[in-house]
């Protein structure tokens, strides 16, 4: 992740993804990422992949940012690294009796194609619906939906979750 240092901005703008891919692009998006920093890092031209964050890290930081948006919202009934039928789910939560799985996506692996990641994690949602869960923090129910949100979405917060998340 990068963190523009823009002059005379009111907020830190926060983006997500490769910061040479960024440098690589035309226009605002260059200009940004040449105005930024890597977190993690002191300069700009540091590798992402070298950042002393490892990735269970962000998972970490990005389901207590969902699990505080939750909290806000009343939602106590609450699961981490929950399993269902054996696939992993970020977070489980009961709503009015309904369990519903959370799939954090931080974006494909290095190498791996974007296009291909986002369709084997939407079929990996897929499977989630109708099989049993709960009972560690969530009731125990079978999985009502699955949402899929994007490690940008965590970041940005509340107003970009609201769509997604009760």
């Amino acid at each position: 992740m990068i963190a523009p240092a823009v002059t005379r901005a009111k907020s830190p703008l926060i983006t997500v993804g490769s910061h040479r891919f960024w440098q690589a692009r035309a226009g605002l998006p260059a200009v940004l990422a040449d105005r930024s920093t890597v977190l993690g890092s002191g300069s700009a031209d540091a590798d992402p992949a070298a950042a002393p964050r490892t990735p269970p890290a962000i998972r970490e930081e990005l389901a207590d940012r969902l699990q505080e948006y939750l909290a806000t919202r009343g939602i106590t009934d609450l699961e981490r690294a929950a399993v269902v039928g054996g696939h992993p789910v970020d977070l489980l939560f009961t709503v009015e009796g309904e369990n519903t799985a959370v799939l954090i996506d931080t974006g494909p692996p290095p190498g791996q194609d974007p296009a291909r990641h986002l369709r084997l994690t939407q079929a990996r949602a897929d499977l989630l619906p109708g099989l049993p869960s709960g009972g560690r923090g969530a009731k125990p129910a079978t999985v009502a939906r699955t949402v899929r949100v994007p490690a940008w979405r965590v970041a940005a917060g509340a107003p970009w979750l609201e769509p997604l998340l009760p």
